[in-house]
């Protein structure tokens, strides 16, 4: 559910030529909303299969509370001075620290090689994505936020390709599981 909407979000931000800034930044925002209430509910779906149900409750409210930083900083009033750099240094933040975190989760969590690398993969690519967040200063805050809808898309279909990848691994070995039943009860025999 997550890689369908980052890959929406992010189709959204990239190809949203003459959007105004403020539709972009609450596109933003509410998909941001949207990713860490599913990380959240995924949490709560996955506490019985597991006990460290800590980062997933740290990543579902870090995403939760820059969704709230981005909307609140559309709100009339403040400089649109400081609103813009401020949006960035959010955005730019959030995804190095994400991507870094995909790295170390690839590093320790996986057994299969082919998930290993494609998390890997996708920190390294989040994580250039966020030095040039963070580097281009003579971008439009639609550039960046069109760089950002790249993040979100290439998260997405990672997202996406882990959730295939794993359900077919799932499959594979409830089969496994079930011929080794099988066998088991014809040796006894």
């Amino acid at each position: 559910m997550k890689g369908a909407i980052s890959v929406v979000a992010g189709m959204c931000l990239m190809f949203a030529n003459g959007w105004n800034t403020e539709i972009l930044i609450h596109i933003v925002g509410w998909t941001m909303i949207g990713l860490g209430l599913i990380e959240l509910i995924n949490m709560i779906h996955r506490s019985h299969k597991q006990a460290n149900w800590g980062f997933p409750l740290f990543l579902g409210l870090l995403e939760i509370a820059i969704a709230a930083i981005l909307l609140v900083s559309t709100i009339p009033g403040l400089g649109i001075e400081y609103q813009i750099p401020f949006r960035i240094a959010v955005l730019s933040g959030y995804v190095l620290f994400a991507s870094v975190v995909t790295i170390f989760i690839g590093f320790s969590s996986f057994s299969n090689m082919t998930d290993r690398f494609m998390w890997i993969v996708n920190g390294m690519l989040g994580s250039v994505l966020a030095f040039v967040l963070f580097a281009g200063s003579g971008l439009s805050i639609t550039m960046h936020i069109e760089l950002f809808g790249t993040y979100l898309l290439v998260n997405g279909l990672t997202d996406l390709f882990f959730g295939v990848h794993s359900h077919d691994e799932a499959l594979e070995l409830k089969a496994e599981r079930a011929a080794k039943r099988v066998a088991a009860k014809k040796g006894k025999r």
